[in-house]
């Protein structure tokens, strides 16, 4: 090879290597300064996460679209330790997010029952152990744990100090840390590694409900790990109708597989109780998927809604749909109220009272239970609610079970009637005690006998139920027998669940499988007391209005709802529209249905009750019972009632415990209808349904 080949050779070489030195000169000049910036924001960047966002809960509104219920913006707390380096780093960042909570007088989650000051002691009787309803034993969330975490030099009973200190070891907390500081880490770490190791299973929430003030704190203080997210939470905008609404929670352990089967996380919100847990496939909405990353501090760096790639649809959540119900807040916050002002003082032991009002085809109007609660501070104030010896959480008007007393009476006569054992002008002498026995001490008497001395006299069906003649009914009843008896109950509804929505207890009729269930004999007389209501028959409050509005609406008996419409969350469209159900139809005959009535019309016009209805601008059919309790206590008070008399469209009935006599219910019967028409055509006239009326 020749110089000048030589030289050219390398020249060339000398050349690509240049180019080649220029292109990855130029190449690195894009990257560190043309787009510096932008590669190293990318290089900073974790993989892309995606997140479950859940979707608003529908509103529940009244029958005129007052909400009742609605949902408000809020800021809840939560951590991801990974973002927070070591262990001493995390207990760093935590232990600096609990001075921010103590400065902004914000309360944090913390389930370990160990007080939060030293000397240090359980704040459980059992702290190891749990007791279900049935009485059975399992370990408790403590228990599990500290056998999960395999503590060292842990004693078989450790005191409240020794767990303390276990823990302190177990989580490598500094001995510079104080008592009551460190008890508070400890108390996070607990919660976190009760999800960690799989001992509860529902996400921790640090802190939930937190103002801006909070929020600015953490986020001057640059705490890693520490998230804040925007959700919304129920509102209740009525102080009215706690047991009727209901509240919202998390997912139980024991009820989770129910849930997963229907396509719930574990973290998600659901009905517990009340309207809330009965349309909760209605008012849950469809929760949507967000695609996040983030940089190594934990920053959000992006966020958008996941699209998915299969039908190119943005996964963003779907509101719940609105339920409209059939109830008037209006009218439920007279019943309250004035069960509140009358009951109290009615004897010296009453104790609760119950209201249901009612339309002619089962749609519920008001609905109250006495004591009752705030939805809005229920959880605030459960504690206190549960010690409550007068059990304000109890839903008296589903699940209180009273015996009828003369309220059954109705049914009687009805049942008589309509098999024809008596007739609406026969007359039935009331002898003040029932001589079908021998024995005088087998003789019942009627308590206007027993009470003033007196008797009745002659009376056919309408008088003898204006005058609650027992005498009448014991006769009545015997011809009728207690298999027709509780037949015809059944026709009304009564000792058998009503079809609500909600639960409810279904009670029972008196009669001999009764009788042997609580290991009792069946007697004849037996069958005297079921005919006034008196035995082992037990209804509920829900059932009683059904009754009546069974029984004067010609015999149709519907089954109880509360949803009127549901529709979509803008309100544009109508998802569905409840249709009234009828169970059975009695077919009553006019001219007994007429008999039936005219006595209740007596009751109001003329009869004991009277007082309290002549002054209603509306005609009122009524009847009054007075249920034994115990010898030595007072007889609940009960009153049925419907108006108008000659075209009814609401019944109602009323239990107060130990109220004593029926009759004083009355009172609380008159404000209700009063409101109920006086304020009729108010109501009436209320906005449109797509227009709310707030």
């Amino acid at each position: 090879m020749d110089g000048k080949q030589f030289q050219f050779r390398t020249r060339t070489v000398l050349l690509i290597l240049a180019a080649v030195f220029l292109a990855f000169t130029g190449v690195l000049y894009n990257l560190q300064v043309v787009h510096g910036g932008y590669y190293l924001e990318q290089s900073t960047r974790k993989i892309a996460n995606t997140e479950t966002v859940q979707a608003a809960r529908g509103e529940i509104l009244d029958r005129y679209g007052r909400v009742l219920v609605s949902n408000r913006a809020s800021y809840q707390v939560s951590l991801d330790t990974s973002l927070m380096g070591d262990i001493q780093g995390r207990n760093t960042t935590l232990l600096k997010l609990l001075a921010v909570c103590r400065e902004q007088g914000v309360a944090w989650t913390d389930t370990l029952c160990i007080s939060g000051e030293a000397p240090f002691s359980y704040t459980q009787a059992r702290p190891f152990e749990t007791l279900s309803a049935d009485g059975t034993e399992s370990p408790s969330q403590l228990a599990r744990l500290v056998e999960s975490l395999k503590l060292k030099d842990l004693p078989e009973n450790p005191t409240a100090g020794q767990m303390v200190d276990a823990l302190r070891a177990y989580f490598e907390v500094d001995g510079s840390v104080g008592e009551a500081e460190g008890r508070a880490l400890v108390g996070v770490l607990y919660e976190l590694a009760l999800r960690s190791k799989d001992v509860a299973r529902t996400s921790y929430v640090f802190a939930r409900d937190v103002n801006i003030a909070f929020i600015t704190a953490v986020k001057e203080g640059k705490l890693s790990g520490v998230k804040i997210d925007t959700v919304t939470v129920r509102q209740y905008e009525t102080e009215y109708a706690a047991h009727l609404l209901g509240q919202v929670g998390p997912i139980y352990a024991e009820d989770w597989d129910r849930y997963k089967d229907k396509g719930y996380s574990m973290n998600d919100t659901v009905g517990k109780d009340g309207v809330e847990a009965a349309f909760e496939d209605l008012l849950r909405g469809t929760p949507g998927t967000r695609d996040i990353e983030l940089n190594q501090s934990g920053k959000v760096v992006s966020e958008n809604w996941h699209v998915n790639a299969e039908t190119g649809e943005v996964e963003a959540p779907k509101p719940g749909n609105n339920v409209m119900l059939t109830a008037d807040i209006k009218l439920q916050e007279v019943v309250e109220e004035s069960l509140k002002r009358h009951v109290p003082g009615m004897t010296d032991e009453t104790e609760g009272a119950a209201c249901v009002v009612t339309d002619m085809t089962g749609g519920i109007l008001a609905m109250a239970s006495y004591p009752t609660f705030s939805p809005e501070s229920y959880s605030r104030d459960y504690n206190a609610l549960s010690a409550d010896p007068l059990k304000p959480l109890f839903n008296r008007a589903l699940q209180g079970l009273y015996a009828p007393g003369s309220t059954i009476k109705m049914a009687v006569a009805a049942g008589g009637l309509e098999e024809g054992v008596i007739s609406t002008t026969e007359e039935i002498l009331d002898t003040g005690r029932y001589k079908h026995y021998d024995r005088i001490e087998d003789q019942p008497m009627c308590w206007y006998y027993r009470q003033y001395g007196r008797t009745h006299g002659w009376e056919n069906v309408s008088e003898a139920i204006r005058d609650s003649c027992n005498i009448y009914f014991y006769e009545t009843g015997l011809r009728l027998g207690i298999e027709k008896i509780d037949t015809y109950a059944a026709l009304f509804g009564l000792g058998q669940k009503t079809g609500l929505e909600l639960y409810e207890e279904a009670g029972e009729m008196a009669g001999p499988a009764t009788s042997a269930k609580h290991g009792q004999a069946w007697y004849e007389g037996d069958t005297m007391y079921a005919a006034i209501g008196q035995g082992n028959t037990k209804v509920t409050p829900i059932q009683l209005a059904n009754y009546v509005s069974t029984l004067v609406n010609g015999g149709s008996h519907y089954a109880t709802h509360l949803l009127k419409t549901v529709k979509s969350s803008d309100f544009s469209q109508v998802v569905e529209e409840y249709r009234p159900e009828i169970r059975d139809e009695i077919n009553l005959d006019p001219a007994n249905l007429a008999a039936v009535k005219k006595g209740m019309g007596m009751v109001a016009s003329e009869g004991s009750a009277a007082v309290y209805f002549k002054d209603l601008g509306v005609t009122v059919g009524a009847k009054t019972g007075t249920a034994q309790v115990s010898r030595n206590s007072e007889a609940n008070a009960i009153l049925v009632a419907f108006a108008p008399y000659e075209n009814p469209e609401i019944a109602l009935s009323i239990v107060v415990e130990k109220g004593g006599s029926g009759t004083l219910v009355a009172a609380i019967a008159a404000e209700i209808l009063d409101y109920y028409f006086s304020a009729k055509g108010a109501m009436e006239a209320a906005p449109a349904e797509n227009a709310l009326a707030r």
